[in-house]
């Protein structure tokens, strides 16, 4: 066959190609940033942000790590530069690549392996369109898809190259589909706006702002006799892997496991601390010791603000002692102050009172608090004051949920911790 002749085979499919991916493209686009928002732009940040080589620490983990570890405040209290890169619901399987991805990109100090990826995480054949997050944010390198291809299913591999197909299920839902495409067009204004800047909203940390009830218990049975991972040997060898690819770049890990209301994988940790000693690298339970109350947690996994406060500043000691960094003990003292223990909610007849038990009263002299109160999604009651641990009001119904919100500050550095409960009344 002539060359022309095998020229004019080829153009009509490649012509049809082109012009399928440029009509598609906005569509594409549309998808990608939809997964960048859900996931909190961590990746997008880090690629288009973050100067190479210029961060301290490195947390690596997933909702766990971003809800536990504070960078303001470890940083405020070390003088280091730390960061989140995080992808919500991950598993090892994923942690490896973006592992790698810091490794190639940061000469940390220290990375903080955040053990809960390990155990647990959303399985490579149940990803989320979050997980595309990090994949799409990865600049053009043939390194981009090999991380791809051994991550993604053939059906999964279809939306990394095709993104739009990620949300075919909007097009059984217009409605859906026009919300979400009229909040990414906004986005994608604002990143044309500010030559393409991305955000990352307090270094990645995120508050889960309300806590558990009083009445929550622990359930005996959550916390199983024996590990009841069924591919745990597979995570394992990742995780060795990844310490591996640490050793040889000489770069230090500390995998610490953040604290959860139930952990379930309680009995898998010891060989996780083998296999991590055997590359010399630490183990650290943060707060194993401590009470578990339902203020310092949003649900069974995630901390609120209240326990996040107290693990970032236990992280902080850890790191002054293992990188030998001097902690600013005025700022520590300070941030001790916001230690609570718990809270009370008490209700008599449609009196109620809501009370904050702090570590230290005596250290609260020149705390503010301010309190509100929202019944049925409406402002029904705002206070404030100086040392107001607690509130009382007087129920406008019996009917419906409330909620109370409470945020604090002390003047000495303007540092907000945010709280919120959720109740309905009972008589």
């Amino acid at each position: 066959m002539p060359l022309r002749t095998k020229l004019k085979h080829w153009i009509r499919p490649l012509l049809f190609v082109g012009i399928f991916l440029v009509a598609t493209a906005p569509f594409s686009i549309i998808a990608q940033l939809t997964a960048h928002k859900k996931n909190g732009n961590f990746w997008p940040y880090f690629y288009n942000e973050v100067p190479q080589n210029s961060l301290d620490i490195v947390y690596v983990g997933n909702s766990h790590s971003k809800t536990t570890f504070i960078p303001g405040v470890i940083d405020h209290l070390l003088g280091t530069n730390s960061l989140q890169v995080s992808t919500v619901g991950e598993s090892i399987y994923q942690t490896q690549f973006e592992f790698e991805e810091v490794l190639r990109y940061q000469d940390p100090k220290l990375i903080i392996l955040e053990a809960n990826p390990i155990y647990s995480g959303l399985p490579t054949n149940d990803i989320r369109s979050w997980n595309y997050s990090f994949f799409y944010a990865m600049p053009f390198s043939v390194r981009k898809f090999f991380y791809a291809h051994r991550f993604f299913n053939d059906e999964d591999l279809l939306k990394f190259y095709l993104p739009f197909t990620s949300y075919h299920a909007d097009w059984k839902n217009p409605d859906q589909a026009k919300e979400r495409r009229a909040e990414a067009l906004e986005t994608l204004k604002q990143l044309i706006e500010t030559d393409w800047h991305f955000d990352l909203p307090y270094q990645g940390y995120e508050n889960y702002l309300v806590s558990l009830p009083l009445d929550t218990e622990l359930d005996p049975d959550m916390e199983a006799d024996d590990c009841p991972i069924l591919d745990f040997e597979e995570r394992l060898a990742i995780t060795e892997s990844i310490l591996q690819n640490a050793k040889e770049d000489n770069q230090p890990v500390v995998i610490m496991e953040t604290p959860q209301f139930v952990n379930p994988f309680a009995r898998c940790r010891d060989q996780v601390v083998e296999l991590a000693a055997n590359f010399g690298v630490e183990y650290v339970p943060l707060m194993e010791n401590d009470a578990r109350p339902p203020l310092w947690f949003g649900d069974d996994e995630h901390m609120t603000q209240f326990g996040a406060l107290r693990a970032s500043v236990e992280t902080a000691q850890y790191l002054a002692d293992a990188l030998d960094i001097a902690i600013n003990k005025e700022m520590l003292e300070i941030y001790q102050r916001y230690f609570f223990s718990d809270y009370t909610l008490d209700q008599d007849g449609n009196a109620v009172t809501i009370t904050l038990i702090p570590d230290n009263p005596q250290a609260l002299a020149d705390m503010h608090f301010d309190w509100y109160v929202r019944h049925k999604g409406e402002s029904y009651l705002e206070e404030e004051g100086i040392r107001m641990l607690a509130l009382s009001f007087t129920l406008p119904e019996t009917e419906g949920d409330y909620f109370i919100r409470v945020v604090m500050f002390d003047p000495a550095i303007h540092y907000y911790v945010r709280g919120g409960f959720s109740f309905d009344p009972k008589y």
